[in-house]
């Protein structure tokens, strides 16, 4: 860079420097307006820069705002979620005091890698779990049956498992009539019910307490569909669950 050059760099930097102390001095407009014919040229041009420096300011504010808005956003979703599970949780905590049934709370805190239907929960034989037991939520509604139980975690297998087979009965019938099965995409299966059974849509299906550990009338969901089945001894039904099992956070173990 020629001599030259350098010293009209210099005088633009300075140029601009004494322009943005004037405007926000106060004085640009004056001299302005009383200098030269360059006088309104030069006003324009320290309004120019004020607001570009200024545009800076408010970008960085605008971002820092975000930031802030952001946070407090997922302040709330926290909020809302500790105060959804505490709801919860004072509603379970009643049923189970005034249940006939002794209760032992739970925190699901996996499920199996290779099959989802299996849960992993946080208690095990030393609060007095064992292989057999029925587990609910939402105030009696069964979900599944331990597998597995260690010293401080258990295996919960999911009544859409499946493996998983239970002994239910539908309507107003007050033995057993079928045999609930886990069925490939989180639903299940009413089988082998007798033909002469009458069921309809929308009735409750219950464990039918034939099952040692289980106790009758704990609840399992609704018939969404009844399957006639021609020349055969048995009917089957469809049975939507009355909760929604990949949601699972806190179960109750019926001990």
């Amino acid at each position: 860079m020629t001599k030259n050059k350098r010293n009209r760099l210099v005088t633009v930097v300075v140029v601009a420097i004494l322009l943005i102390f004037f405007h926000y001095a106060g004085i640009t407009g004056w001299l302005g307006q009383r200098l030269t014919p360059l006088g309104g040229t030069t006003y324009r041009w320290g309004k120019a820069l004020a607001g570009f420096f200024n545009y800076q300011e408010l970008v960085k504010e605008n971002g820092l705002l975000k930031e802030e808005a952001a946070k407090l956003s997922i302040d709330y979703l926290k909020l809302a979620a500790i105060s959804a599970e505490n709801d919860y949780l004072k509603k379970e905590l009643a049923f189970v005091s005034t249940s006939r049934y002794q209760y032992q709370l739970a925190n699901v805190v996996g499920r199996l890698p290779l099959n989802e239907q299996i849960l992993i929960i946080d208690q095990g034989s030393s609060a007095g779990l064992a292989v057999g037991q029925p587990v609910t939520v939402n105030q009696g509604v069964i979900v599944g049956r331990l597998i597995k139980v260690e010293e401080t975690r258990s295996s919960l297998q999911l009544l859409t498992d499946t493996n998983s087979q239970l002994a239910v009965t539908a309507g107003d019938f007050k033995g057993t009539n079928g045999l609930l099965k886990g069925q490939a995409g989180n639903s299940l299966l009413l089988d082998l019910i007798p033909q002469d059974q009458e069921l309809k849509i929308d009735d409750l299906v219950i464990t039918s307490g034939l099952e040692e550990k289980i106790p009758r009338g704990l609840l399992v969901g609704r018939i969404s569909q009844i399957n006639q089945l021609v020349g055969q001894i048995f009917k089957q039904a469809r049975v939507n669950p009355l909760f929604n099992y990949q949601n699972l956070q806190i179960v109750d173990v019926i001990k």
